[in-house]
């Protein structure tokens, strides 16, 4: 019997047994008593108001951004075209990332008429310029963070700084380095290929103000809590929070996003009320999230289903 399948059965499921262990342990050390106190105190309209309309900015920048980056390197593309298609990805992103990327490469590539692997390529590059910048911001934070979280996230801002300066060159002389230059053409490669430091710097200002609306959402969950946080030490700690929980440890980061949550302002506030914050937070976001995007999720399915001269026909 090939060992394929049942190592492909473990890696599916063992996020999801690493999650309910590490939310059991904290739920035993904290007391679901004190847990359940501290929700029954929280203002859960408020945060639910609050991060409804987070949740709106935050999909409207998230959708625009990317429809700039596919017009970049794919072909011209508008907000009103993307935003069901992203929609529909939150819906499927509650519980695979991936396969919601995917999902989004696939209608680019269908729409846009380009290869799979350039339209995949478009979401690494976005991807990517999202993991920079939430280092930017983690490093920006380091005075702020207690050790060792701050040694870690130096040495992790240095490791990207190298390594983004290593791939830019690469992307610019790589063709003419005999040994890599078959590598340098690959499809799946296409976007970093043509993109200069300008598209770097146009898309991480697009992602950065998605992220500040996110650190806000935090913010907003603090106030609806009445917990005393300062706003300097949620700005520099939430980056690292969803640092963590981008690590494919668990299902959406359950239990590890909870995890750094409580150690990283554990300073400022009870164990029980920083483990209820996160979950309402997690929560309520994901079903605003999923909420944005059931409207859409059949036509959008609907559409990628569609043999390739059918979705041509219709276009």
């Amino acid at each position: 019997m090939s060992t394929a399948r049942p190592l492909h059965y473990a890696r599916r499921v063992l996020p999801w047994l690493v999650a309910v262990a590490l939310m059991t342990l904290l739920v035993k050390r904290i007391g679901g008593e004190a847990i359940a106190d501290a929700f029954a105190r929280a203002d859960v309209l408020y945060l639910i108001l609050a991060t409804l309309g987070c949740t709106a900015v935050n999909f409207s920048l998230d959708a625009y951004s990317l429809s700039r980056a596919i017009s970049w390197f794919n072909a011209p593309m508008t907000f009103k075209q993307l935003a069901p298609v992203k929609a529909s990805a939150y819906l499927v992103g509650i519980l695979n990332y991936n396969v919601a990327s995917g999902g989004i490469a696939l209608w680019i590539a269908r729409r846009c008429r380009v290869p799979f692997l350039e339209a995949v390529s478009t979401m690494l590059f976005v991807n990517v310029v999202d993991a920079l910048l939430l280092i930017g911001l983690m490093a920006i934070g380091i005075p702020v963070l207690r050790e060792p979280v701050g040694t870690a996230v130096q040495t992790i801002a240095v490791v990207a700084v190298v390594g983004f300066a290593a791939q830019y060159a690469f992307w610019l002389y790589g063709e003419r380095i005999a040994l890599v230059s078959r590598l340098w053409a690959w499809p799946i490669f296409a976007s970093f290929r043509k993109a200069r430091l300008g598209a770097y710097a146009k898309l991480a200002l697009m992602r950065l103000a998605f992220l500040a609306v996110f650190i806000g959402n935090y913010w907003f969950a603090v106030q609806a809590f009445q917990l005393e946080i300062p706003a300097r030490q949620i700005v520099a700690a939430v980056p690292v929070i969803s640092f963590v929980g981008v690590v494919p440890v668990t299902v959406a980061g359950l239990g590890t996003v909870q995890a750094a949550t409580i150690y990283l302002f554990s300073e400022f506030a009870p164990e029980a009320a920083l483990l209820a914050l996160s979950l309402a937070v997690t929560a309520v976001m994901t079903v605003l999230r999923a909420l944005l995007g059931l409207p859409f999720f059949a036509s959008v399915s609907g559409e990628l289903l569609q043999r390739p001269d059918e979705a041509a026909a219709a276009d």
